[in-house]
């Protein structure tokens, strides 16, 4: 590794995070009824889901789509978490914290450090909210803090063309988790209902 001065943590986060959606979107062609892109949005990205036939979603009769028609602007919150695969100048703890479940997905970016210090993407692991805190509960702080590295289960094909992708068809995998979502809850975590 070079001499140079580390890169700042949040230029590191910032290229994770673009590269990820590069990622994300090599799915968007796989749709059966739905499909998905995928968008940065501050520190989250996002998941539009729409239908392929082009019908909105609000105005489908189907069963799963009057439920996704609460989902706000059909838009799936997405947290990411960073997970060093490699030796790293960067303190991920405190941005792995979660205060508060206000996202319906995960993305646990695993990264290496290429010959000059800058961090790429080893690997994704993409899971919805539920299955990231099965199990887990608010440590003594109020904070939630995960296993990262024991959701290989959730572990994406970086370039689903050239190698196997189990999960090929992440808008519907994505639909039905949301469903389960919005069964359990009455709502999704992006979108809970107002208080009082």
């Amino acid at each position: 590794m070079s001499d140079s001065k580390p890169i700042s943590q949040d230029t590191h986060r910032d290229a994770l995070l673009e590269e990820a959606v590069q990622v994300l979107n090599r799915y968007t062609h796989f749709s059966s009824t739905h499909r998905v892109t995928f968008a940065r949005a501050g520190d989250r990205l996002t998941a539009h889901l729409e239908r392929a036939d082009g019908t909105p979603i609000p105005q489908s009769d189907t069963p799963l789509d009057r439920k996704l028609a609460h989902l706000k602007d059909q838009t799936v919150v997405i947290r990411p978490f960073f997970l060093p695969m490699a030796n790293s100048p960067w303190e991920e703890e405190a941005a792995n914290a979660v205060p508060a479940l206000d996202f319906d997905y995960a993305a646990v970016l695993g990264y290496g450090l290429d010959g000059e210090g800058k961090a790429f993407l080893k690997a994704v692991y993409f899971l919805p909210t539920d299955a990231l805190i099965e199990g887990q509960a608010p440590g003594e702080d109020g904070l939630w803090h995960f296993p990262l590295a024991t959701y290989y289960v959730h572990h994406l094909s970086l370039d689903p063309r050239k190698n196997f992708a189990r999960f090929l068809y992440l808008a519907e995998r994505m639909t039905e988790a949301l469903e389960y979502q919005y069964d359990k809850m009455g709502y999704f975590y992006s979108n809970p209902p107002a208080q009082g």
